[in-house]
């Protein structure tokens, strides 16, 4: 952006989880192969991951699980959080072709999620705007308490209909158990990261997509100019943008087709430590007036802004 840092752009309140009428943009996740070989690529980029743990959704009649055939490891930061998603296990659903779909595409960052304090409205709201979504899924998978205890993570998890929103998997949750999300050993500090603020999509037509995100999440949207328009929630938001714009953010790259979500951007609370860390990461780093990149060849599709403070 030239004349505004999109850390003056959007609201980085220093919640976890938003309060009434807010709607936050939660985390991100990368689609990927190779869980081992992803989580390899983040640990060296000085991220602490959780457990890989397999999702499972609760019949809310039998209270059974039942599985859905993808598992994770997340990133845990200061806000938001990044997520590796993969398939798991020989479940034949909907989602788990989606994923596969969207990994014949590119490897890199499809999913998209926000956060609302209460699910059941914003099903109502979202699906009284027009907009197709599959039904209310209450994700559960198991973690490991501060304490050492055994417990269960829960969310519910509204999800457009899959061909429904064409800038990316798109998500909208209740965290019901945000303790045992957030735990402290979990969150990076090497890196200097405190939290996630934006995800910048390259698209073919940007006020456009903006306009229908920021219908479904019912939040703003702020045209930056003919290149460039943005959502902007109440933490955090994304931006849309045109191949020459993304070509000023990050250079010497162009993505395998449109759209395609191109980089996420974050903070840091010590901008040098940041710089520091990753120029001595040992992955394919350079700096522009934004801040400190990671170009996507190392970051497993999806480049990393440190916007600069």
């Amino acid at each position: 952006m030239e004349d505004q840092s999109p850390l003056d752009l959007f609201p980085l309140p220093g919640r976890q989880v938003p309060s009434a009428d807010e709607v936050f943009f939660d985390h991100v996740a990368w689609l990927v192969h190779d869980m081992d070989a992803a989580s390899e690529v983040f640990e060296k980029l000085g991220f602490k991951l959780t457990p890989y743990s397999v999702h499972g959704n609760r019949d809310p009649e039998t209270g059974e699980r039942v599985p859905q055939g993808t598992a994770n490891r997340l990133a845990m930061l200061g806000s938001g959080y990044i997520e590796l998603l993969c398939d798991a296990g020989d479940v034949v659903k909907p989602v788990v072709e989606d994923l596969r779909a969207r990994l014949d595409r590119y490897s890199g960052v499809h999913l998209l999620a926000f956060s609302d304090s209460d699910a059941e409205d914003a099903y109502k709201r979202i699906s009284n705007d027009g907009f197709r979504l599959q039904p209310m899924v209450e994700l559960r998978r198991d973690v490991e308490a501060a304490d050492g205890s055994q417990d269960e993570v829960k969310f519910s998890v509204i999800r457009a209909a899959f061909d429904e929103i064409p800038e990316g998997r798109i998500q909208a949750l209740t965290h019901h158990t945000p303790d045992l999300m957030w735990q402290d050993r979990y969150i990076a500090r090497d890196n200097g990261i405190s939290g996630m603020v934006d995800a910048v999509v390259c698209v073919e037509n940007p006020t456009q997509s903006a306009e229908r995100m920021a219908h479904l999440l019912a939040q703003k949207v702020v045209v930056v100019d003919d290149h460039e328009t943005a959502v902007v929630c109440a933490r955090g938001g994304l931006r849309f943008v045109t191949q020459n714009r993304l070509a000023e953010i990050v250079p010497d790259f162009n993505p395998a087709s449109l759209p395609y979500t191109a980089a996420i951007g974050f903070k840091a609370d010590d901008y040098q430590k940041s710089a520091d860390f990753f120029h001595n990461c040992g992955m394919r780093v350079f700096e522009t007036e934004d801040g400190i990149i990671v170009h996507p060849d190392d970051s497993l599709g999806t480049a990393m802004i440190v916007y600069r403070s």
